[in-house]
Order: C-alpha cells, then sequence, then structure tokens
C-alpha cells in the first residue's frame, strides 16, 4: 500500500469518526428539544412525590467538566508515557502521527462513543417512562384539591389537572426521574476510567498510585450518584437504574476497546511494511 493510499485510509476512518459522532450528538440533542416525556399522572397520598425543590449538589456542569476532562487529561498522559519512545514512520499526508497520537485518539474515540450511548440512552428512558421526580407536588402543584374525596384513593391521569407552581421552566424536568442520568455518567465516565488505569498505568512504581485513583474515581461517582437522593431528584431506584447503566456500558466500551486497539496496532503494522 502506498503513503497516499494510507493517508487516505487514516483521513477516511477520522472523517467517518467524525460524522458518526456528531450525528449521535445531534439525536441527542433532537431528543432533548422535540421530545416530550410521557405525561405520567399520581396518587394524591403518594408521598414519594411530597420532597422539596432542592439544587443540585453536582451541577450538570460540574458533572460534565470532571467527567469529561479528568479521564482525557489521563488518557493523554498515559498513552504519552508509554508510546513516546515508540517509533516508526507512520504518516498522513507527509506528517508523521506519533504513536502516541494515535493511541489517545483510538482512546478518546472509544471513550467519547461509549459517552454518547449513555446519554441517548438516558434520554430515551426518561422520555419512555416519564416518572415524576420526588419534588413533583411542590414543582407542579396541582390544579386539584388533593383533601377532597373526589381525588382520593385513585390515579389522576394527565388530562384531569394542570400545573399552577410559578417554576414553569420546570415542569418537564420534573417527568424525567427515571433513569438518574447523573448516575449514569459519573458511572460511565468513572469506571470507564478506573478500567482503564487499570489497563495502561503500568509502571511498577505507581499501583499504590493507580489503586488510589481508582478509589478517588469511583468514590466520585458514588457520592453523585447518592447526591440525586439526598437532593430529591430521584428516587433511589432511578439512581440504581442509571448507575446500572452507566457501570454496563462502561464495560462493554472497554472490552471493545481492547479489541479495537489489537485491529488498530494490526492495521497501522500493515501499513508500515506494505
Amino acid at each position: 500500500m502506498s503513503r497516499d493510499e494510507a493517508s487516505m485510509q487514516i483521513l477516511r476512518k477520522v472523517v467517518i469518526d467524525g460524522l458518526l459522532m456528531c450525528g449521535l450528538v445531534l439525536c441527542i440533542m433532537a431528543s432533548r428539544e422535540f421530545l416530550e416525556p410521557f405525561q405520567r399522572g399520581f396518587f394524591c397520598l403518594d408521598e414519594s412525590l411530597m420532597f422539596p425543590y432542592k439544587g443540585d449538589t453536582v451541577t450538570t456542569p460540574t458533572l460534565r467538566l470532571v467527567g469529561l476532562l479528568l479521564p482525557s487529561v489521563a488518557f493523554l498522559i498515559c498513552e504519552w508515557a508509554l508510546l513516546r519512545k515508540e517509533h516508526d514512520d507512520q504518516r498522513c499526508l507527509g506528517v508523521r502521527i506519533p504513536a502516541w497520537l494515535r493511541g489517545f485518539y483510538c482512546t478518546i474515540a472509544s471513550f467519547g462513543l461509549g459517552y454518547c450511548f449513555v446519554e441517548l440512552a438516558t434520554d430515551i428512558a426518561k422520555i419512555t417512562i416519564g416518572r415524576p421526580r420526588p419534588h413533583f407536588f411542590d414543582v407542579c402543584q396541582p390544579s386539584i384539591d388533593c383533601q377532597s374525596a373526589e381525588w382520593q384513593n385513585r390515579y389522576i391521569q394527565s388530562h384531569e389537572y394542570t400545573c399552577t407552581g410559578p417554576m414553569a421552566h420546570k415542569f418537564r424536568e420534573m417527568r424525567l426521574s427515571f433513569l438518574s442520568g447523573h448516575s449514569a455518567v459519573a458511572a460511565y465516565t468513572m469506571v470507564y476510567f478506573a478500567l482503564y488505569l487499570e489497563k495502561r498505568m503500568v509502571w511498577k512504581t505507581t499501583r499504590i498510585l493507580r489503586h488510589i485513583l481508582q478509589f478517588v474515581a469511583l468514590m466520585l461517582s458514588w457520592f453523585t450518584a447518592l447526591s440525586r437522593v439526598s437532593d430529591f431528584k430521584h428516587h433511589w431506584s432511578d439512581v440504581l437504574a442509571g448507575y446500572s447503566l452507566g457501570l454496563s456500558i462502561a464495560i462493554v466500551v472497554v472490552s471493545f476497546f481492547l479489541i479495537f486497539n489489537a485491529i488498530q496496532y494490526l492495521f497501522y503494522l500493515h501499513v508500515l511494511f506494505a
């Protein structure tokens, strides 16, 4: 295979990866912009919906900043440390591509793909189920009188009431309890990070440091998940489901990533010696 053909293959792969990733991001944005959650009703005596509205202990920007930035920095450092001494003649359009940069690209692409899967799977669950959050009554303030015998001991459907609360911008969000997106994202990013460190942070003198970093990462995800219950944003079952989703996708993506890395390595060897 000529160098020009190798360059075209690399560029084609990067472009296709970018387009697919952009497509997933657009799907996530569209689901949040255009799809309305299922309008679930309630029971007047449902104590699980009577909690007060509170702010987030872990805000969404903080969740995404830490969840994406911390692993990304670790990927860059580890791949550079492991592969900086690898020298080959792999080039794209005449520019030499270091082995550590290729390793970082493969890792971050796999990580980003799994992250999009988590976000999209979470949105599908939230919109399909439409479960009210624990602060539903505080935010919605239904137009019916729950003290009246007419509304007690029966399921009140969505068309039988309207929300009269002052926080109208929260009306959509109050129906997105199942499953916990914070828990899913925290579990995915931190479990992926911990598993990555186990595979790639392999220096003998860093074993204890590796385990400490893994423990810190898992505790960050654990704290985030528990805070969703104490903030009255989710029911405990929502958090359990969200954490399980993120954990499962992290394990699956890391497993396929190892296979993907092996295939990539063989591909680069083929290009180099063809």
